[in-house]
């Protein structure tokens, strides 16, 4: 049917405003501060058919396989077997999660007259829902059994009841109940009152109009998508990533874990292939479908439409190819603890693939991890296990026409937040000594990478800790059209004794109170020439701690007074001769 313009744009909006309302709920119930304040979480608005049809900004890798879960929920329990007021909860990678395990979705359907027309969804990290070690990411698994307690759809609220049941078994399989399960209430009163919304539009204009809106929204995203992809010329292009290997530090590196992508534009429609990624991974390095779909769909939204709402039509125009058996489409039960650190290479590998065909819309390479960490153990205050989890932000990639971003979490992750000094000293036994920018972090060039962030803890007692970093041995941020590349992420842990040690990849590392972690986050790649850079602006970043004078002088070419920092112009032009001559040599 043909729907009126002014009716569909109030349609779209107050279903956005619905996914905005499970968002809000969510911040003000949650117990957890990777919830409320870090905000690890997504929320949508799905039709009967499970296509996102409205989003609210959160981690954009949960968004497309929201819909995953529901079909795994009719797949299941069968969606003749579901009702008004029913609640379903689930987790496992396997069935119905499509991530790992601490990641629980809630699903709450809307019905009229006995159908489901449509669902909210909310997807969120708990800090812990079982495993060999607290929280539930880890380096060193090597299958789904070791990664904590699954769920497959289940009905968590049956016609309104709670089944106390599922609350039971949840109880008994995490080492944080009362934080769990608060987080758990907390999503189901949003995905409640995501569904009443949806009712409401319903009831509003009726389910003939609203069924049309669908569809047409879904149509719109497909229209514009399409026209995006023919602004983009037509062709085979190609970038690939190492990763640096499958569990902890100490396990040996035997195989190289290569991950390849061939992007094919052909007119209006664009194919992203992996074929040449490598096999499944002994370890947690495995990203099942759902999430490697959701991370492509994610990069292709960034080349072609950034700026407007995500829903299922925008990725009618793309097509998808996942070897079976590879780390992105791995078999069960191969682990999938660090799911994110696989995907969050993929946005990156899109913009290094398309930089020859678009190079104004792309950037350098950024830190290219989620750099999750997770520091637990029992309070000598309030004598209560406590598990904090958090994310790590690095540089993103110098661009055609400015600098990279500092300070940013993943692509991935997208609109997260760090946990604040304050709320961290009041909740965790710990003290915030250090949270700054990293001086020379960020690939040198025209225009210079992000700066990544070191952010330490002193440990006021002892504790365990679990962290994880990427793209550091092989593939660090890299430069594009002769930027260099921006420095690699690691872990520092300072001991008692004055030892130092670095850390990739390492789960359940003991720590000793009065100890000193410092997560290190890495900087952006440069893009463009670093002697093309100007030199006020070099000047600039030294005065603002940004890049050294070393840095100025060896990357860039600037000669500058070490006390005033006054450019001396003729210096540097002499210096920027001799290093270009230099580089052609090379």
């Amino acid at each position: 049917m043909k729907i009126d313009p002014v009716t569909l744009e109030v349609i779209r909006n107050r279903l956005i405003a619905a996914s905005r309302d499970i968002r809000r709920t969510v911040e003000h119930a949650a117990y957890s501060p990777i919830l409320y304040e870090v905000v690890d979480f997504s929320c949508g608005i799905l039709d009967g058919d499970a296509n996102l049809i409205a989003e609210t900004p959160g981690l954009p890798i949960f968004l497309a396989n929201l819909g995953y879960a529901v079909q795994s929920t009719y797949e299941t329990i069968g969606r003749a077997n579901l009702r008004p007021g029913d609640v379903i909860l689930c987790n496992d990678p396997y069935s119905g999660g499509g991530t790992h395990c601490p990641d629980l979705v809630a699903l709450c359907p809307a019905f009229h007259d006995g159908e489901i027309l449509g669902w909210a969804a909310f997807r969120g990290h708990t800090v812990d829902m079982g495993g060999i070690y607290p929280g539930g990411w880890y380096s060193d698994t090597v299958e789904v059994f070791q990664e904590g307690f699954r769920l497959p759809p289940v009905k968590l609220l049956v016609e309104g009841r709670s089944n106390e049941d599922v609350f039971r078994l949840i109880r008994a399989n995490t080492r944080v109940p009362d934080a769990v399960l608060g987080d758990v209430r907390a999503m189901v009163a949003a995905v409640r009152k995501g569904s009443q919304r949806f009712s409401e539009v319903i009831d509003r204009f009726g389910a003939r109009t609203v069924s049309g809106a669908l569809a047409e929204i879904l149509s719109q995203g497909e229209r514009l998508a399409r026209a995006a992809v023919r602004r983009i010329p037509n062709g085979v292009y190609t970038a690939d990533a190492i990763l640096d290997g499958d569990g902890n530090d100490d396990a040996p590196l035997d195989e190289q874990l290569v991950l390849k992508l061939t992007i094919t534009v052909n007119d209006d429609e664009m194919v992203a292939d992996y074929t040449g990624t490598g096999p499944q991974s002994r370890g947690p390095m495995n990203t099942p479908e759902p999430s490697t779909i959701s991370a492509t769909r994610y990069a292709f939204k960034i080349v072609t439409t950034p700026h407007l709402p995500s829903n299922e039509g925008f990725f009618r125009a793309l097509r998808i190819v996942i070897p079976d058996g590879s780390f992105l489409k791995p078999a069960f039960p191969a682990a999938c603890a660090m799911w994110p650190t696989p995907s969050s290479t993929i946005p990156d590998l899109f913009l290094k693939a398309l930089a020859p065909a678009i190079p104004d819309q792309v950037r350098g390479g950024y830190f290219g991890d989620s750099m999750a960490n997770f520091l637990y153990g029992m309070d000598p205050k309030t004598k209560k296990y406590y598990v904090c989890a958090e994310a790590d932000a690095g540089g993103y990639g110098g661009k055609p026409y400015e600098d990279g971003e500092s300070a940013l979490f993943s692509m991935t992750l997208g609109d997260t937040y760090n946990v604040p000094a304050e709320v961290a000293e009041i909740r965790y036994p710990w003290r915030v000594e250090r949270f700054e920018l990293t001086q020379d972090s960020g690939g040198a060039g025209k225009f210079r990478g992000g700066l990544g962030v070191q952010r330490e803890y002193r440990l006021g007692c002892d504790a365990g800790m679990t962290v994880t970093a990427d793209r550091v041995l092989y593939t660090p941020p890299w430069g594009l059209f002769g930027g260099k590349p921006g420095k690699t992420n690691i872990t520092v842990v300072r001991r008692q004794d004055g030892r130092e040690e670095r850390w990739r990849k390492i789960s359940n590392l003991p720590l000793a109170k009065g100890e000193v972690v410092s997560f290190q986050g890495g900087g952006g790649g440069g893009y463009g020439n670093p002697l093309d850079r100007d030199p006020a602006m070099v000047a600039d970043d030294v005065a603002n701690g940004y890049v050294s004078l070393e840095s100025a002088h060896s990357d860039y070419g600037v000669v500058l007074d070490p006390e005033t920092l006054a450019i001396d112009r003729t210096a540097t032009a002499a210096l920027r001769k001799k290093l270009g001559k230099a580089g052609e040599t090379r």
